[in-house]
């Protein structure tokens, strides 16, 4: 599926429930300090702008977002604490995935965190249009390989609601 059917697809039938996530949903709030920069990667809607300060939300499908726009497209003199990727780097091939997270940690302090809601490939969304995505099939071990080939270590790895992956990941500092 390219870019641009995504964007129709969450813009238009997918609907954002950050009530049904234990850990990946509104807890989030919880997680970051007054003082950190956060970036929401697909904030969708936006719903935690206004909750959390000094956040910048980026999705290329949502006029709610502080940027209409993807990560790859995404440059800003800015460096951040907290990245939020709830259920956004989650389509196309491991090739693409890795890329992505490539193009976040760029963004990210030396001592950041990321917190990870991921699809593990499920095409469960309640609409048949969801059977075209190209959900990446992510998996425990998976943010295992990933976190640790970027500097970071998984510290936080378990199932959320709706069978989805809540992960942390915290850089190592060297």
């Amino acid at each position: 599926m390219k870019q641009e059917q995504l964007n129709d697809y969450f813009s238009k039938k997918w609907k954002s429930n950050l009530n049904q996530y234990q850990y990946s949903g509104w807890n989030l709030i919880d997680k970051v300090k007054d003082d950190d920069r956060v970036l929401d990667v697909g904030c969708g809607p936006n719903p935690f702008k206004g909750k959390i300060k000094n956040l910048i939300g980026i999705d290329p499908a949502f006029d709610e977002s502080d940027y209409k726009i993807s990560l790859e497209e995404f440059k800003i003199n800015q460096k951040f604490d907290v990245a939020f990727c709830l259920g956004s780097i989650n389509f196309g091939s491991e090739d693409k995935i890795i890329s992505q997270i490539g193009l976040l940690v760029n963004l990210l302090n030396p001592t950041s965190r990321i917190y990870w809601r991921c699809n593990p490939g499920r095409k469960d969304h309640e609409n048949k249009e969801c059977k075209d995505i190209d959900f990446f099939p992510w998996s425990f071990e998976l943010h295992k390989k990933f976190s640790n080939y970027f500097g970071f270590e998984c510290i936080d790895l378990k199932w959320d609601n709706n069978q989805r992956i809540y992960a942390e990941w915290v850089r190592l500092i060297f």
